[in-house]
């Protein structure tokens, strides 16, 4: 057993003016997401500070170990998610992957 998770994140910049119908294609991608194996959690939101340097969404993926990220990456639901986004996007992302300390975690 892993004694680390992965964090996988990405900051975005996405249409202000993004449609409820190209949202909720989103949103219901994403929630797709959360049965792939390896996924602990997953949460998106809109950004609300005014510290976000432009990236005004924000998705975050809770990996149980490093390698679920290889069966994330090519996973046609993902691949589905990525061109979503790049309907929406105005411009590239800001990812970040890192390792955690793996704590007792109940799926959600």
């Amino acid at each position: 057993m892993s004694e680390q998770s992965l964090e996988h994140i990405l900051f975005m910049k996405l249409k202000e003016d993004m449609s409820d119908a190209d949202l909720k294609r989103l949103t219901d991608c994403i929630e797709e997401l959360r049965e792939l194996p390896g996924v602990l959690n997953i949460s998106f939101g809109k950004n609300f500070s005014d510290r976000s340097g432009g990236y005004n969404w924000g998705y975050r993926v809770l990996f149980e170990k490093k390698s679920d990220l290889d069966v994330y990456g090519p996973h046609p639901t993902h691949e589905r998610l990525k061109a979503i986004l790049n309907e929406v996007k105005t411009g590239p992302p800001l990812v970040s992957d890192f390792l955690v300390p793996k704590f007792p975690f109940t799926k959600y």
